[in-house]
């Protein structure tokens, strides 16, 4: 045959790629991503049942305050156990529930970055609710409460 004859074709390319199905890498940042947003979703279902019982935990405060006014031991007892629930649902109950005396204002003050329950609110605080009738004064515990809680927003937790 003569070199001038040959049935000569040109160059066939192959067909392009098709962006389906894509490639392994791409499936693993998808999955990522999923993955990311869905722990992002459940950070802050966590932090909106959290503001939600901060927010409980003020009207039970506001109650408290309406229902024991002049029943000081009940009073300082209530604001007790309410803080103690607090901390319970904001810190586990592994690092609040053993915490007695000292060691549980030491806690909350610990909790409120600032001294809110050091001298004579420890006194209030932990020792008046188990005694015979006393009367004591509750405006300041009272609002010791009242902003540690308001404090806890925002903070992380367990």
């Amino acid at each position: 045959m003569n070199p001038e004859e040959l049935p000569l074709r040109d160059i066939h390319l192959p067909d392009p790629i098709g962006w389906w199905p894509p490639a392994p890498g791409w499936w693993m940042l998808a999955g990522l991503m999923l993955a990311v947003i869905a722990w992002l979703f459940w950070r802050w279902q966590q932090q909106k049942r959290a503001e939600q019982g901060l927010e409980s935990a003020l009207l039970e405060l506001e109650r408290l305050q309406r229902q024991y006014g002049t029943n000081t031991k009940d009073l300082l007892r209530e604001l007790s156990v309410l803080l103690r629930r607090v901390a319970i649902s904001q810190y586990g109950r592994q690092t609040v529930a053993g915490l007695t005396g000292a060691a549980w204002v030491k806690f909350l003050d610990d909790k409120a970055g600032k001294p809110l329950f050091s001298g004579k609110l420890a006194h209030l605080l932990t020792e008046i609710p188990y005694r015979p009738e006393t009367q004591a004064e509750t405006k300041a515990v009272l609002q010791a409460t009242r902003e540690w809680i308001k404090l806890q927003r925002g903070k992380d937790h367990v």
